[in-house]
């Protein structure tokens, strides 16, 4: 009997564990996960970082990211562009990249700003709230990434949207999309019991 108890007991704990940082993002993220169509008019968008291939270009995952990014750009969404990531990508500046992509893609340069401490989503969000002074924003990932991205602004005190690149629609991303759903279920119990 006693060990049906710690049984019921470990199995208790690991769903507090588990579950109730899946329902913080859930509830911080809620009507706050837009479209192009809808999305809020705020003066900055943060695209965060995915990943550069081998020769220096965006990974496709990010290239989507970006293209939302001037998407939201073209339409008067946002005025800025926060590109946030790693300085150090296969020898390559994550947010560099990211600027070339922008500014190739018709991106005005003055509309374009670098954040190269963006080493994961927590520092990208801390960073726009503490030394940009950000309390609005929209932030640009994957789908399967935003609700963890806005909660996390959202914990910093920023009033943030967010708006997805529909990976899992690319029959190239497939994969890579079903990767990051099964990611961040663990980097959300993460986010919610060590990003404070």
């Amino acid at each position: 009997m006693g060990r049906l108890k710690v049984g019921i007991s470990a199995l208790i704990g690991l769903g507090v564990i588990t579950g109730v940082p899946s329902a913080w993002a859930f509830a911080r993220s809620a009507r706050r996960i837009r479209t192009l169509s809808d999305v809020p008019e705020t003066e900055v968008g943060l695209v965060l970082g995915a990943g550069i291939r081998w020769d220096g270009t965006p990974s496709l995952i990010l290239q989507g990211r970006l293209n939302v990014a001037k998407e939201l750009y073209d339409a008067g969404k946002i005025k800025r562009i926060i590109v946030s990531g790693s300085p150090e990508s296969r020898g390559f500046s994550e947010p560099v990249v990211m600027r070339y992509h922008l500014l190739s893609h018709g991106v005005p340069a003055d509309a374009i700003v670098l954040d190269e401490s963006g080493v994961d989503t927590w520092r990208s969000c801390r960073r726009a709230a503490g030394e940009f002074g950000l309390r609005e924003l929209t932030v640009i990932s994957s789908q399967f990434h935003l609700r963890r991205a806005v909660a996390m602004c959202r914990r910093l005190g920023v009033d943030a949207h967010g708006v997805g690149h529909d990976a899992a629609a690319d029959r190239r991303l497939e994969r890579v999309a079903a990767r990051g759903v099964r990611r961040e279920f663990l980097a959300t119990v993460k986010a919610f019991w060590y990003s404070r």
